[in-house]
C-alpha cells in the first residue's frame, strides 16, 4: 500500500496533532528537575512514556480492529499476516518514535547539555515499550469492536504507563513500565542497566504473545508457544526488577571524572570542566576563608553543578565540611538525633564564612537559623572555631547534644563580652 494513503486513512495524522502539542506542553512543565546531562534529559523525558504508549496502543487497536472489519485475512494470501500488520502498523510505531524525540528536545531545550549525546539504551528501551504497546494494541484491535479495543488500550496503556510509579508498594513493578529510570540522574549516576533490562524484557514478552497470536494458527499450539515464551520473559523481568525497589540508578563510570589540586582536590565530570576555572578559583578562595576560622574542606570534592552560579558554588563548597547523610545511629527506628537542629545552623554558618551575602539564604532558609549563624559569625576566630568542632560532634554523634548559643563561647577576657 502506497505510503501516503496509510498515513491519510489511519488514525495517526488526527492522533498526532494531539499527542505532540500535548508532549510539548507536559514536557514544558516538568524540566526542573533535569540536569543539563544527556543521561538525565534523556531518562527524564521518558517521563512522558505513558502519554505516548496510550495513544500509540489506541491506534494500533484501530487499525487492527479496521483490517478485521475489512476481513483482510479471508483474501487470497498474497501477502503474510505479518507483512500486513508492519505495513499498517508502521505509521503508529514512527508516531511513537515522533513523540519520544519530541518530549527529549523539550527536556533539551529546558536544559541543553554542554557535552555528550542522548543515552542510545535509555531511548532504545523507551522504543521497545512503544513497539510492545502497538503489538498488544493490534491484537486487542482484532479481538474487540473497533471504538471499543482502541479506547481500551487508551484507558489500560496510560493507567500501566502512570500507575506503577505512583506506588509505594510493589517499588518494582516501575521497572516493568519504562518508569523506572524516569528520576534519573544526577551527575554522578546513570541509569540502571538492570532496570533497563527489566523493561526490555518484560516488552519482549508482549511483542512475543501478540506475534505469536498473530502468526501461528493452531489454537493449542498457539496459546502454548505464545503463552510460554511470554511467561517466560516476565519471569525474567520480575525477577531483575524485584531486587531494585525504587532505585533506578547505577553508579557512573568515575574514569570520566578529571581531579585537579590538592587539598581539596576538585573532581569534575565532562559536563562540568569547560567549568573547571570556576570551580577551581571558588574551591581556593572558599579555603582560606574556612581556614582562617580552623575548618579544613575534605581532601575531595565533587560538584552536583554543571553551569555554577557563584553563590551556589561557594555554598557547595563550603557545606562540603558536613557530612553527606545523618549517621547510622540516626537512621534506625525511633531514633533521636540532636545534631538535626545542628546541622541546620551549621550550615548556615559555613555558607556566610565562605563570603555568600546574608541575601543569598534569606529567603530560603529557616530565619531563625540564620539569625543564630550570623551572631556566631560576630564571635572571635578562636570561639568560633571552638562552636563548630562543639557542635559538628552532635552532627555526627546521636548521643551528643548540641551547644548553639554564641553566648556560651564568649571568651570572658574579651572586650566584647
Amino acid at each position: 500500500m502506497n505510503w501516503r494513503t496509510l498515513f491519510a486513512s489511519g488514525p495517526t495524522a488526527w492522533a498526532a496533532g494531539l499527542l505532540i502539542p500535548g508532549l510539548v506542553l507536559f514536557g514544558g512543565r516538568n524540566t526542573d528537575s533535569a540536569v543539563p546531562y544527556w543521561e538525565s534529559l534523556t531518562a527524564q523525558s521518558t517521563v512522558s512514556l505513558g502519554f505516548v504508549t496510550a495513544v500509540c496502543g489506541a491506534c494500533a487497536a484501530w487499525e487492527g480492529a479496521r483490517l478485521e472489519s475489512a476481513r483482510i485475512w479471508d483474501w487470497a494470501p498474497a501477502r503474510n499476516p505479518l507483512r500486513i500488520a508492519v505495513e499498517h502498523l508502521t505509521p503508529v510505531a514512527l508516531l511513537g518514535l515522533t513523540g519520544l524525540l519530541t518530549a527529549l528536545v523539550t527536556y533539551y531545550i529546558s536544559n541543553p547539555a554542554p557535552t555528550g549525546r542522548p543515552s542510545a539504551p535509555i531511548l532504545g528501551t523507551a522504543c521497545l515499550v512503544v513497539l510492545s504497546h502497538v503489538a498488544v494494541g493490534f491484537v486487542v484491535g482484532r479481538t474487540l469492536h473497533r471504538l471499543l479495543g482502541a479506547a481500551l488500550m487508551l484507558v489500560v496503556g496510560y493507567l500501566w504507563g502512570f500507575w506503577p510509579a505512583a506506588l509505594s508498594s510493589p517499588a518494582w513493578l516501575r521497572h516493568l513500565n519504562g518508569q523506572g529510570v524516569g528520576e534519573c540522574c544526577t551527575l554522578a549516576q546513570e541509569a540502571s542497566a538492570r532496570s533497563l533490562a527489566a523493561t526490555a524484557f518484560f516488552s519482549t514478552a508482549l511483542i512475543a504473545g501478540a506475534l505469536a497470536a498473530l502468526l501461528l494458527r493452531s489454537g493449542t499450539f498457539r496459546i502454548s508457544v505464545a503463552g510460554g515464551a511470554t511467561l517466560a520473559c516476565i519471569a525474567a523481568s520480575v525477577a531483575l526488577a524485584v531486587p531494585l525497589g525504587f532505585d533506578g540508578t547505577q553508579q557512573r563510570d568515575p574514569a570520566a571524572l578529571k581531579c585537579t589540586g590538592d587539598r581539596p582536590r576538585i573532581c569534575l565530570w565532562p559536563e562540568q570542566q569547560p567549568h573547571e576555572d570556576e570551580f577551581t578559583r571558588t574551591a581556593e578562595s572558599v579555603r582560606e576563608r574556612l581556614e582562617a576560622v580552623g575548618v579544613e574542606l575534605p581532601e575531595r570534592i565533587e560538584y552536583s553543578l554543571v553551569k555554577p552560579r557563584e553563590a551556589d558554588l561557594l555554598r557547595a563548597t563550603a557545606t562540603s565540611v558536613l557530612p553527606g547523610e545523618p549517621p547510622a545511629c540516626a537512621r534506625v527506628p525511633n531514633a533521636r538525633y540532636p545534631g538535626y537542629e545542628a546541622a541546620g545552623v551549621i550550615y548556615a554558618w559555613l555558607t556566610l564564612t565562605a563570603g555568600t551575602p546574608p541575601h543569598e539564604l534569606s529567603g530560603q532558609w529557616p530565619p531563625e537559623e540564620l539569625q543564630l549563624a550570623q551572631q556566631v559569625r560576630e564571635l572571635p576566630v578562636a570561639a568560633q572555631k571552638a562552636w563548630f568542632e562543639r557542635n559538628i560532634r552532635s552532627v555526627e554523634d546521636c548521643a551528643v547534644t548540641p551547644e548553639l548559643s554564641p553566648a556560651s563561647f564568649h571568651d570572658p577576657t574579651d572586650g566584647r563580652s
